[in-house]
């Protein structure tokens, strides 16, 4: 068995989910966890699964095309995908506390698959996201640009990458003042 990160934007309809899901039983993927990015286009999921070693990402592809999914990401994942979400999170953002990890580093180790740049700008230019790019305000100062060519950014992974930033300007404050 193989794992593999599936990420496909679904109508946010009763039932949709459930034809997705199916799809994928037929080919004998199991779903090991699953998230849901409330996006403008509807509901993007990322699925991590276990699929046999003879399916191909043209397979898995067919699967959740047929599953009525669209807009389809397909990345091959390992053990590292097992551990749910929010303990992930937290974990690198202790890194960010206790001065392991950069906090370019746990971005990147939370966002997956991105590049990450600074530079000092003197002004403090507008935050925000586009499908293959963020820009947050670094609290060291400057600007940090995160850019990932697929799967596309959600709101989700903006929010979650904004919230680091925070933490670490807290952290910051807190390391200045003591």
């Amino acid at each position: 068995m193989t794992l593999w990160r599936i990420r496909a934007t679904v109508d946010d309809r009763p039932g949709f989910l459930s034809v997705l899901t199916a799809s994928l039983a037929l080919r004998k993927v199991n779903i090991l966890s699953v998230q849901v990015h409330t996006t403008e286009s509807g509901a993007v999921d990322d699925f991590l699964v276990e699929a046999p070693d003879e399916l191909s990402v043209a397979d898995l592809t067919e699967a959740v095309q047929r599953g009525r999914g669209r807009d389809v990401w397909i990345a091959q994942a390992d053990v590292r995908g097992l551990i749910d979400e929010p303990t992930r999170v937290l974990a690198l953002a202790a890194k960010v506390l206790d001065g392991t990890a950069t906090l370019e580093e746990a971005l990147a180790s939370l966002l997956g698959g991105c590049d990450i740049s600074w530079r000092a700008d003197t002004s403090r230019g507008a935050e925000g996201y586009t499908a293959t790019g963020m820009q947050l305000q670094d609290p060291a100062g400057g600007t940090l640009y995160v850019r990932r060519p697929a799967p596309p950014f959600t709101p989700a992974e903006y929010a979650r990458a904004h919230a680091l930033v925070g933490l670490a300007q807290v952290a910051g404050k807190r390391n200045t003042a003591a």
